[in-house]
């Protein structure tokens, strides 16, 4: 609140018209004051008096207090006597400095006898200037124009229209220092309150200072509104008529430029608030993506990490247990991780934004980023080394399985249908028998350092022990076959170079290190 408002003595007092402020001016641009004639001066009690000479003295600029007030005393219908304690009163209690007093004498026919007497006393210690009429004060020194009625001047005056204009004024004064002084509140506030761990928190945060952020910025458009209104109150001279000429009406002028001063300290409060709000919000905008970012990182971290655990210890099984081969274990872990490194993906992109925006808590993000980027690169990298791994060891075992069937059927048809019978002459077996022995390279079971090449690493313990024996038992069968067809009558030789496989027993292959 100003030091004006504060002072401001309440309406009835100021309504009295002891003192008036009609905004003339003297030539050296004193402010001019009138005491009128109404016998009202003298009757203020002391506390009422330096209410209303302070208050007057401070609704002028600090460069006209400075210069010094001209105070014309009105005294015509009064006596002398009251002219004197008025005098004296001022010389009291008038609270910034002087230029000139003029004093309109007692025009009474008895007060004229005294008037020399009271003239020559030299105790009043002012500067005061008596003169018999008001037409006496235009000297030279006070312009005819710069007077208000009472004491014969044109400047349009009405003390009522004055007192509503000054009450509603220093109230919309009192309102922009009130606005003034809640924006700074606001900003500190904001500034001051830590930001919370939690995204409901955030959020709520977020929602409740842009309450507090649209109830300032209403309130200040409001009263930039009741500025205006206000301004254009001032300057209507009555109901139907605008002001035309301020120079005539020099009181409102004074307002109007008040009026103004406050309007653009609205405007100054607006904009100082602007500026610490495009600074402030995006802050807070940047917090809720954190703590989004930190709720989905801290959500996902450890899912992740136990997935990987579980691709571990499944990659492990796989060279053990020649059963797990054929389970759907793996395939449940691969599709877990499948699902969920897009969502990681979509974390880590999502960090990488804000560090690319120059967020506040970079330092906190780029290193989740980082062992986000770490873990997902190892999960594809064991995903796909496991599923390889998965791969080659069910295309081992499916080809250990068709040579094992191989030879069980192959054993059954020597016991059974590659006899002579009368249904069946001697090259027709040997023809099954080649087609048979042809059947083999499904199977490729027959290059051993194709497998050591392959599979080393795949095999399971299991399979290193089957294969050898089942090396022997292929190499077993096609001898059989191959001496059933020499016991049928084939002699051809390069059909029996074709037809015979030099086979030799392969060493087990030794599961790899992992």
């Amino acid at each position: 609140m100003s030091i004006m408002s504060m002072m401001a003595p309440h309406p009835d007092l100021l309504s009295r018209e002891t003192i008036t402020a009609p905004g003339g001016l003297t030539k050296d641009q004193h402010p001019i004051l009138v005491l009128p004639d109404n016998f009202r001066f003298t009757s203020l009690t002391d506390e009422e008096l330096d209410c209303l000479l302070s208050y007057y003295c401070r609704i002028h600029t600090p460069g006209e207090q400075k210069r010094g007030f001209v105070v014309i005393v009105d005294r015509r219908n009064d006596t002398w006597l009251q002219a004197r304690a008025t005098l004296m009163k001022l010389r009291e209690h008038f609270p910034s400095r002087i230029e000139m007093i003029y004093c309109i004498e007692p025009n009474g026919i008895i007060q004229k006898t005294f008037g020399a007497g009271f003239k020559q006393v030299n105790g009043y210690n002012l500067p005061v200037k008596f003169v018999q009429k008001p037409e006496e004060l235009c000297d030279g020194f006070i312009p005819h124009d710069q007077l208000p009625p009472t004491v014969g001047g044109p400047l349009l005056y009405d003390h009522r229209i004055w007192c509503e204009h000054r009450v509603a004024v220093e109230k919309y004064e009192m309102n922009t220092c009130e606005l003034d002084a809640e924006s700074t509140d606001v900003m500190d506030k904001m500034r001051n309150t830590d930001l919370p761990n939690e995204t409901d928190e955030t959020d709520e945060l977020i929602k409740e200072q842009l309450v507090l952020r649209n109830h300032l910025k209403n309130d200040v458009n409001e009263g930039i509104k009741r500025g205006n209104a206000l301004q254009d109150c001032v300057l209507q001279y009555d109901s139907a008529h605008p002001v035309v000429n301020l120079e005539r009406i020099p009181d409102r002028m004074r307002n109007i430029l008040l009026i103004r001063e406050c309007m653009e300290r609205l405007s100054q409060v607006e904009k100082q608030f602007d500026n610490f709000w495009s600074e402030h919000y995006p802050t807070l905008l940047q917090c809720q993506q954190l703590r989004k970012f930190e709720v989905k990182f801290r959500d996902l971290w450890p899912t992740l990490q136990d997935r990987l655990k579980a691709l571990n210890l499944v990659s492990e099984k796989i060279g053990d247990a020649v059963d797990l081969v054929r389970s759907d274990e793996l395939t449940d872990v691969m599709d877990d991780i499948e699902e969920l490194i897009p969502q990681a993906k979509d974390i880590l992109a999502m960090g990488k934004r804000l560090t690319a925006k120059r967020h506040y808590a970079d330092d906190s993000i780029r290193p989740k980023c980082k062992e986000l980027e770490e873990l997902i690169s190892e999960l594809e990298t064991k995903s796909k080394t496991c599923e390889e791994k998965l791969q080659r060891c069910r295309e081992l075992e499916d080809r250990m399985s068709k040579a094992e069937k191989w030879c069980r059927e192959g054993m059954d048809r020597l016991a059974t249908r590659w006899t002579i019978s009368p249904d069946a002459s001697a090259a027709g077996i040997v023809r099954d028998i080649d087609q048979f022995l042809s059947e083999t390279l499904i199977f490729k079971l027959d290059n051993p350092k194709e497998f050591h090449n392959q599979f080393k690493v795949h095999a399971t313990p299991e399979m290193n022990e089957r294969l050898p024996e089942l090396l022997r038992e292929l190499d077993e069968v096609r001898q059989q076959c191959i001496s059933r067809k020499v016991s049928l009558g084939w002699k051809n030789d390069s059909d029996a170079r074709r037809s015979s496989m030099a086979v030799t027993t392969s060493r087990p292959i030794r599961t790899g290190s992992r």
